[in-house]
């Protein structure tokens, strides 16, 4: 059921409407946000799996350095 508002030419309206403009002004730009850092998250994620596929695997090197030194 809608908030009724008060007449059109009353003060105490147009201060509700410009508070409801701005509420949900700020509600977009929370939104943007949460978008763009959902964006950074998911790129993060991504490049350190990315990182985890290229590392090489670990050779222990000992045996080989004692063999021919």
């Amino acid at each position: 059921m809608p908030i009724p508002l008060p007449s059109p030419t009353s003060i105490e309206r147009y201060s509700r409407l410009s508070v409801d403009s701005l509420r949900l002004q700020a509600l977009a730009r929370l939104y943007e946000r949460r978008l763009t850092l959902e964006n950074l998250i998911q790129a993060l994620e991504d490049y350190e799996e990315s990182r985890r596929e290229c590392v090489a695997e670990c050779v222990d090197i000992s045996g080989f350095a004692r063999k021919y030194s």
